[in-house]
């Protein structure tokens, strides 16, 4: 039986069980790495972790119109969330302070 010349790619697991001997003593990176902050290791700041609040999707349908008017008006506020938080709390309701400020969305590395 002649061979069709096609190979079969290794799954995940055997690539990451290959690379694990010639990588496992690597710390872990993301980015560009700055040759002169490999000198002095960066200091951890200790700080409390975020509490997680559960989030609930929400969506719904507008006209083409409205659609701009969120966009543009959420990109000055910063979120579509952080907009509608804001308006509902200038109408006098009561809004969680997490849908008011700004995700932490940076990341945090622990030592």
């Amino acid at each position: 039986m002649a061979s069709s010349g096609l190979k079969r790619r290794p799954s995940g697991l055997e690539l990451a069980g290959a690379l694990a001997p010639l990588t496992g003593d690597l710390p872990s990176t993301s980015g560009r790495v700055d040759v002169q902050s490999q000198a002095e290791p960066p200091k951890a700041i200790a700080q409390p972790a975020p509490q997680r609040v559960e989030l609930v999707q929400v969506n719904f349908r507008v006209s083409k119109g409205l659609a701009k008017l969120l966009a543009r008006l959420s990109e000055e506020r910063g979120s579509t969330r952080r907009l509608i938080a804001q308006l509902l709390q200038s109408d006098g309701h009561e809004v969680p302070e997490v849908d008011l400020v700004r995700p932490e969305t940076r990341r945090r590395y622990d030592e």
